[in-house]
């Protein structure tokens, strides 16, 4: 005999609503960039041959906020968590960033996407790429839905992650490897993009997990890199030694928080990368971690 339900119907049909009304908002919001289709430009000079790129793994804790910087091209890949606006505000203002060319939010989580609505209020931002979601996996937590709502009311050009995209700026370009399906594990809708510079190449794994891993190596992609920000802050759900052995990085980078409850990064990942002769820095201990290519080579600086 089945149990009868305590549920109140009418908050039952409320909390669909409120599901169905932010799949509606993220279906309309995120289109499939075309051939055609252009995104929007900078509107500032270009710098045509810069002579560096820096990349900023920003220190903000258990979460992930990375910036790109070549020449006028500015590219920012997650936000942090939701109090985390004033740490990347801050550095962002040191940095004399004011324009975000390319905002990419690897996934929905909220150590990802915490502060990409108050990004989006207070940055002019022409770009977004980020995952399009189903029924299957469409996240429904508040954070998401503030993200939503501030797309809405902003002027970027919102774009759905498609694997084998490509983006030329004026200094660099990036190729986008992944999601490859509607997986029901948010890790794995991760965005993954893989950025070059002249010769040099710097991997972003978002959350991405095995799964997504091997799916980007059965695809066929270009994976190499000089440089590889681990999936999923180091957790040993991630960074396979089958997948890091195809990059080949010179250096890894965990992006993590002191002492934190997840006991990130793996100490069965801190083995793989000492095993596969891979250097690395881990944001808990070196704060800040700052990587510069000339196009050749690469170097290393941190803040502690």
């Amino acid at each position: 005999m089945a149990k009868k339900s305590n549920a109140n119907p009418k908050i039952t049909r409320a909390l669909q609503f409120a599901v169905l009304a932010v799949f509606i908002l993220a279906a309309v919001l995120i289109t499939f960039l075309s051939k055609q289709d252009k995104p929007q430009n900078h509107t500032t000079a270009l710098t045509p041959d810069a002579t560096v790129c820096s990349v900023h793994f920003i220190d903000v804790g258990q979460a992930d906020c990375s910036l790109i910087i070549c020449g006028a091209d500015t590219v920012l890949i997650d936000a942090g968590e939701v109090d985390s606006y004033p740490t990347v505000h801050a550095y962002l203002q040191q940095q004399n960033v004011t324009e975000i060319d390319y905002f990419i939010l690897t996934h929905a989580h909220a150590d990802h996407i915490g502060s990409a609505d108050e990004i989006l209020k207070n940055y002019k931002v022409n770009n977004v790429i980020m995952p399009k979601y189903s029924e299957v996996n469409m996240p429904t937590s508040k954070t998401y839905e503030d993200l939503l709502y501030a797309l809405s009311d902003a002027d970027a050009k919102v774009i759905a992650a498609v694997p084998g995209n490509s983006y030329t700026l004026s200094a660099c370009s990036f190729t986008v490897l992944a999601p490859h399906k509607d997986y029901e594990e948010l890790n794995n809708s991760s965005v993954v993009v893989r950025f070059a510079f002249g010769d040099t190449a710097f991997l972003f794994q978002g959350d991405a997990e095995r799964k997504s891993e091997q799916d980007i190596l059965d695809a066929g992609f270009t994976v190499r890199a000089d440089v590889i920000k681990l999936g999923h802050h180091g957790s040993k759900t991630s960074s396979s030694a089958g997948y890091l052995t195809v990059v080949q990085p010179k250096l890894a980078v965990v992006s993590c928080g002191l002492d934190n409850a997840y006991n990130h990064p793996s100490d069965t990942i801190l083995k793989r990368l000492d095993d596969l002769g891979i250097d690395y820095r881990r944001t808990d201990r070196n704060g800040t971690i700052v990587v510069t290519s000339n196009g050749t080579e690469i170097s290393v600086e941190t803040e502690k």
